[in-house]
């Protein structure tokens, strides 16, 4: 969703991804003048879409493996339905995280004792 500043005159003049006093007008981002603004903003700043899509993708991914989670803790899908190499990268993922996170999730998988293991976890 965005919300619009606008001026005296209507205008849209600004937009901003949460609703405030100034930005209280919600808008969608197809409109040629708001699209305009967004372009602007784009360009304006250092940072390219391509890099904009791959810190994206990694917060993504960080969502998938989290819905994967709940939906195995909720019993709506079972882990081991997963083709093999997808149990691999999120086992391997979740255990790094835990690491870098200084917790002890009890993943310490032991690569060996998966069937085809390549021994590459990540």
């Amino acid at each position: 969703m965005l919300y619009a500043k606008i001026n005296e005159n209507g205008e849209i003049i600004d937009v901003a991804t949460s609703q405030s006093d100034d930005y209280s007008l919600l808008v969608a981002p197809n409109e040629p003048s708001v699209a305009s603004i967004l372009e602007k903003k784009f360009t304006a700043t250092s940072t390219s879409t391509q890099e904009i899509l791959s810190e994206s993708d990694s917060e993504m991914m960080r969502i998938l493996e989290d819905l994967i989670d709940l939906l195995s803790e909720k019993r709506l899908i079972q882990f081991t339905e997963l083709p093999l190499p997808a149990q691999k990268k999120l086992l391997g993922r979740k255990w790094v995280r835990g690491v870098h996170n200084a917790q002890d999730d009890s993943l310490m998988v032991d690569a060996h004792n998966i069937e085809g293991s390549d021994d590459s976890l990540i």
